[in-house]
């Protein structure tokens, strides 16, 4: 147990070490180049490692492509051929990267579109750099949920059951069958053997034989062993 908390300790420190958000690689999307130069701009102010592109397509290719291994990506919304919304939905569903949307409407449901879809943050155009230097934050937290994940795996694969405990089950198992099937007949030989008890009807006879049986041994000392042994009937109890 003590081995397996360092070892859970230890992954922890591992996917947090990097808690800078110097040098943190980040894909920025956006069709207007002026403002992606100005992104960019502020991004490196703020030491990251940013690289641009100008649709949604080719930020797709250089994804999948997997040359540059991004921690973030910055994407607007209002793009042709493919919106920011759609860039969204496809990252979420090809690989585990936070993304973050940029865009001048504030509207309440644009803002919850881009949730809704997955975004981590929702920035408002213009960026300044207060906006853009605790992204790192989105890349941390996503780090930290994965260590997480990754952990419960492990503490699943612990409580698998181990080479040889198969066979012990095994043995175990057949153990109680034997066990049950042992009361089952010892049962069955007792039910069988009270079954094959005839059933006594209490016929005028018989009620008359308990009346003298009494009326000889007395009320007052009328017992039901007494009261048997002179009855003197098989299989009455």
């Amino acid at each position: 147990m003590g081995a397996m908390g360092e070892d859970q300790r230890r992954m922890m420190e591992d996917a947090t070490v990097d808690k800078s958000p110097e040098g943190l690689r980040v894909l920025a999307v956006d069709d207007n180049c002026v403002y992606l130069k100005v992104l960019e701009a502020v991004l490196r102010h703020c030491k990251y490692n940013p690289t641009m592109a100008m649709d949604a397509k080719t930020a797709m290719k250089m994804l999948r492509a997997g040359k540059v291994q991004f921690d973030l990506v910055i994407t607007d919304v209002h793009m042709p051929d493919m919106d920011g919304f759609k860039l969204l939905e496809l990252i979420g569903l090809e690989m585990d990267l936070p993304v973050i949307v940029l865009s001048v409407d504030c509207d309440k449901k644009v803002v919850l579109k881009g949730i809704n879809h997955g975004a981590c943050d929702y920035l408002m155009k213009p960026v300044c750099t207060n906006d853009l230097k605790n992204i790192w934050q989105h890349v941390e937290s996503r780090r930290r949920s994965q260590a997480t994940s990754h952990m419960s795996m492990d503490n699943a694969d612990d409580q698998r059951v181990l080479p040889g405990t198969h066979a012990m089950s095994k043995d175990s198992k057949d153990k109680r069958n034997d066990e049950y099937d042992s009361n089952k007949n010892k049962e069955s030989t007792h039910s069988s053997t009270t079954q094959k008890k005839p059933r006594v009807a209490w016929t005028t006879e018989l009620h008359n034989k308990f009346l003298e049986a009494i009326n000889q041994i007395g009320l007052d000392e009328a017992a039901p062993n007494k009261i048997l042994e002179l009855m003197s009937v098989d299989y009455l109890t």
